[in-house]
């Protein structure tokens, strides 16, 4: 068991421990409260990979001592490309501000860089100066969410990022940032990340969510960005906030 501020006692489990009720709660209660809906996976695509092993979906979540989740971590592994996306880090809105989440994160991240040994790990982040009224619509604060990760070194990618549309009829997010928190030397230098890994996953990443390889305009900006001679810098999150 983890004790976090103000007696907010967890303990930190895979979710394919848990059971398919406490699962669909933690969807229900933390999850989609936490993101526009065009930003989350369906419930019903998500959380079968949830309850497996071995979905190519990890997900570590904190469970308070009445069995509830009330926060979770979730990435994605891409063995071709050796990327690992950080997805989610959802925290139940009631528990915001009080060390849950970083407790999560410390405990999940070191664990899976370790477990795939990934070339490139990297989040996707609201960027701050669009998404001021997030905390509004009670999906959470995107400064805070950028703190977070920065104090595990977290770097900005400062590419014209976008998520993938999630689902048919969902659209593509703008306006997000893409956090690298764990870069191999050998694809690193001089503080700059050669992009041609970058490109290879997303191109992956764009073709597993959306049903075909991307030819559009939107992308190919995308890709001429992480393309840039010289390799892509690695900027400090602080330069982002939006205050």
């Amino acid at each position: 068991m983890a004790a976090v501020p103000d007696q907010v006692v967890v303990e930190y489990r895979d979710s394919w421990r848990l059971t398919s009720g406490q699962l669909e709660r933690l969807y229900d209660e933390v999850l989609n409260p936490s993101f526009p809906v065009d930003e989350l996976v369906p419930r019903e695509r998500l959380l079968p990979r949830l309850a497996r092993e071995d979905s190519g979906v990890c997900c570590r979540v904190a469970v308070d001592a009445a069995g509830r989740g009330v926060a979770a971590i979730i990435a994605e592994v891409y063995p071709e490309t050796c990327v690992l996306l950080l997805s989610y880090l959802a925290v139940l809105s009631g528990l915001r501000d009080r060390g849950v989440g970083t407790g999560l994160a410390r405990d999940a991240v070191p664990r899976w860089i370790v477990r795939y040994q990934p070339a490139l790990a990297v989040a996707e982040v609201e960027d701050p100066r669009f998404h001021d009224d997030s905390e509004a619509a009670g999906h959470g604060d995107p400064d805070a969410r950028m703190r977070l990760y920065e104090g595990f070194g977290g770097l900005i990618l400062p590419v014209p990022y976008l998520q993938p549309a999630l689902s048919d009829g969902a659209d593509r997010v703008r306006n997000l940032l893409l956090m690298a928190f764990h870069v191999d030397a050998k694809i690193c230098h001089d503080e700059r990340l050669d992009g041609e890994l970058l490109v290879r996953f997303l191109t992956d990443y764009f073709t597993v969510c959306e049903g075909k390889t991307p030819d559009d305009a939107e992308f190919a900006v995308l890709v001429d960005a992480c393309r840039r001679p010289g390799g892509i810098p690695l900027v400090k999150p602080s330069e982002f906030l939006s205050g």
